[in-house]
């Protein structure tokens, strides 16, 4: 589990003068810290990526909640694409296994410093996840992306399909495609902000053997990274302290508090999500 906090001081003053629309300036900070820190616990799960601390191996550092990729990272439910490594340095194309099994697009050296580079969205990829997910049992109901990638994907229906957007009799042109059916189930198109923006944590990246690595060399950040296709049901938040005021009292003519808690994220049934990694 992980300990969120955030610190307020409001000076006495600030409380003692009538602020129109707010009626106590403290009572205020504090409903804005737990907003902030919701979004930032939002942040986390969408970005973090430290499978040590998730699984609790990370000695003498702070406690840190691993983020969905910590979790699902498995070739078995996962598509890599785009090239991650030059084949100069060690880096492999799509392929097989000896049995068999469909590998990620490439090898990751975690020694070099090529920036790889990222591939487009594409529905063979969706499609592809959504198999995978199905074969392990599991059975996908939303894709999750960035602002830009969910553009990128209705644009995906006419340059992949040849739908045409049609007018309806009210004269409204229908842009947006928020639901796809799949030959494994429908999946419903969901936009996160968050997704979107830059972020310089290191990035995950599959391996030739099944494996994953976790490194952090010629990424800036996570900008359009992803796409991840889940079921909601797998997912929750565990709570060992749930979000509360803490008094810490007066510091000169300020009165202090903190809004605390002490959670993580939980993935029930890491095989039964995927996601696409490396996206332009």
């Amino acid at each position: 589990t992980q300990i969120n906090g955030k610190t307020i001081a409001v000076s006495g003053t600030r409380r003692a003068v009538d602020q129109a629309g707010v009626a106590d300036e403290y009572a205020y900070q504090l409903k804005k810290r737990g907003t902030e820190m919701r979004r930032d616990l939002e942040f986390d799960i969408v970005h973090a990526h430290n499978v040590s601390a998730a699984i609790g191996a990370q000695a003498n550092a702070a406690r840190s909640a691993g983020g969905l990729s910590s979790f699902i990272n498995s070739p078995d439910t996962c598509n890599y694409v785009g090239q991650w490594e030059a084949p100069s340095q060690g880096g492999t194309g799509a392929g097989t296994d000896a049995n068999g099994t469909a590998i990620p697009r490439s090898t990751v050296n975690a020694s070099s410093s090529t920036p790889p580079t990222t591939g487009a969205l594409a529905l063979t990829d969706i499609d592809s996840v959504m198999q995978k997910i199905y074969e392990e049992g599991g059975k996908a109901t939303k894709i999750m992306l960035s602002p830009k990638l969910r553009r990128d994907f209705s644009d995906l229906m006419v340059s992949d399909t040849g739908v045409r957007r049609n007018m309806d009799a009210n004269g409204a042109l229908r842009q947006s495609v928020d639901v796809y059916m799949s030959d494994f189930g429908d999946i419903m198109v969901v936009p996160n902000y968050i997704m979107g923006l830059d972020n310089s944590h290191a990035a995950i990246l599959g391996n030739g053997s099944g494996t994953t690595k976790f490194t952090s060399d010629g990424i800036p950040n996570l900008k359009n990274f992803a796409a991840y296709i889940y079921d909601p049901m797998w997912f929750n938040i565990a709570t060992l302290r749930p979000l509360q005021e803490v008094d810490v009292g007066q510091k000169g003519d300020s009165t202090v508090g903190m809004m605390v808690e002490e959670c993580t994220l939980e993935v029930r049934n890491p095989k039964g999500c995927g996601a696409i990694y490396g996206l332009a």
